[in-house]
């Protein structure tokens, strides 16, 4: 029968090859767990890359309409500033305008009064010479030329 020794050793043999083998085990799952963190990893970088891809066409597309809105703008101020411009130039004329017609309705009105007075002093001398004047007529009457009749 085999000795006691020879068991032993036959019983370390056979540990030796089971302890490398849950060595290797071990190694493979260490190996397997750090590859599928690695995977999972690669796989977060890329889905961040495509989120930055994506982000960075967006804002692209995003400037470009802003830009293209602001061109707009920037052309619809220089419309409203040409208008403008011409505004206070019509608005300039305008004035000129009206204060010249003021101006002669100022010398009109004097030159009326200036009549009005002509014509009571005519009357008035008529009247010492002993004629009798013709009546004020609806037309041409004092009140008549200041406000003309309505209708």
């Amino acid at each position: 029968m085999a000795s006691l020794t020879d068991i032993l050793i036959q019983i370390a043999v056979g540990i030796v090859p089971l302890g490398v083998a849950y060595m290797a085990f071990r190694s493979a799952t260490d190996a397997n767990k750090k590859t599928q963190q690695t995977a999972l990893l690669q796989v977060e970088r890329q889905a961040e890359l495509e989120r930055s891809k994506v982000d960075a066409e967006a804002f692209l597309r995003a400037k470009t309409i802003y830009e293209d809105a602001l061109s707009q703008l920037e052309k619809q101020l220089a419309r409203m500033q040409t208008q403008a411009a011409q505004v206070n130039t019509d608005l300039a004329t305008e004035q000129s305008s009206s204060t010249a017609m003021r101006d002669q309705i100022g010398r009109l009105q004097a030159q009326i009064r200036a009549l009005e007075r002509t014509v009571v002093t005519l009357r008035t001398q008529l009247r010492s010479v002993g004629l009798a004047p013709a009546p004020a007529s609806e037309t041409t009457g004092p009140y008549q030329l200041r406000h003309p009749p309505k209708e």
